[in-house]
């Protein structure tokens, strides 16, 4: 059930993570003031000067404009330039962006052991998103080697300061047991935290724990707030997981249009699971109008992505005409060319 998930973050620097230095402070909170107020040529003015006379701050800052386009043409190596002559300054938010822009190939290539070096930097600088990127590198062995034990440590730290993502990851290790012995309750209590915090697959794992009772009290009513938290930030699963609770009435009115909806957001999302049962609902005119050839195609799809129903399918292929048939396979052409990736 749980899983670790991975985030990229995109490079967006704001002025709560810039630190005010002692040196030129003065000016340079002219500067950042005037970036804040969105008065790029006024904050350029001043950046430069500042930022080569080595004010680490100012390098940061007129690094960020560079890199985002603000006030001037976007340029992405001067801007890694000046990230990099921060980072070497000490700063470790400019390490962090650094480290952000090698993890995603953000205006460089893609390096994972540049990546790590500079979120070893930042992490060793206080930042408790740096202490969450590092730890999942660590933990999948990227840029280096593996090193699950100070991965959990890392995790542990960025929960300890309420980071959702870190939160997350230490349910799904207490749920998984195998870097920590399996504790349910315990990781039932991170998901919580973690869901609260705006964690979409916290959410979905929490409520899906709700109507189990692993871990929790069994409450499914309980759990739909969560499913519904997390399908409307677009999780498949958790689309799924809200059809499921409409369709049988599991804690919620039993609602076949509600539960065709859902299964229609995760079907369009990719989730197999969802398409088959999509298909039976078009086959029995449930929740939707009775439509063969929309049943026909979802079930084709699902079979592509490796997920059957024998049992709709004895049922469905007898009732195909070859008109039906000739308009699913014009509609599986319009879903692969949709969803080819680019």
């Amino acid at each position: 059930m749980p899983r670790f998930t991975l985030s990229c973050l995109v490079l967006s620097l704001s002025l709560a993570f810039l630190p005010t230095g002692a040196a030129s402070a003065q000016t340079f909170e002219e500067a950042a003031e005037a970036y804040q107020a969105g008065d790029y040529t006024t904050a350029l003015a001043g950046l430069r000067e500042i930022a080569l006379g080595g004010n680490a701050d100012a390098q940061l800052l007129l690094g960020t404009m560079l890199f985002n386009g603000e006030g001037v043409e976007a340029d992405y190596i001067e801007g890694l330039r000046w990230f990099k002559s921060a980072a070497d300054a000490g700063n470790p938010t400019a390490a962090f962006a650094l480290a952000s822009a090698y993890r995603t190939g953000a205006g460089t290539a893609r390096n994972d052991a540049e990546a790590r070096r500079y979120f070893e930097r930042a992490s060793s600088g206080g930042l408790i998103a740096a202490k969450f990127e590092l730890a999942n590198m660590l933990a999948a062995g990227q840029g280096g080697s593996a090193n699950s034990d100070r991965a959990v440590e890392l995790f542990q730290e960025a929960a300890d300061a309420d980071h959702p993502g870190a939160l997350y990851s230490m349910g799904a290790i207490y749920a998984a047991g195998e870097l920590k012995p399996r504790d349910m309750s315990r990781a039932a209590t991170y998901f919580r935290k973690a869901a609260e915090k705006g964690q979409a697959d916290a959410a979905y794992n929490l409520g899906l724990m709700m109507v189990e009772g692993t871990g929790v009290e069994k409450h499914p009513a309980g759990a739909l707030e969560f499913f519904q938290f997390a399908a409307a930030e677009g999780l498949a699963e958790a689309q799924t997981a809200l059809a499921f609770l409409y369709a049988n009435g599991t804690g919620v009115e039993k609602s076949d249009e509600k539960a065709a909806t859902w299964f229609n957001e995760a079907a369009l999302r990719g989730d197999t699971l969802a398409q088959t049962r999509l298909a039976r609902m078009y086959f029995l005119g449930k929740g939707v109008e009775k439509d063969l050839m929309a049943s026909y195609t979802w079930l084709s799809i699902a079979r592509a992505g490796g997920q059957d129903d024998p049992e709709l399918a004895a049922l469905l292929e007898p009732e195909m005409t070859p008109e039906l048939l000739a308009q699913a396979e014009e509609a599986l052409k319009d879903w692969e060319a949709a969803t080819r990736p680019q």
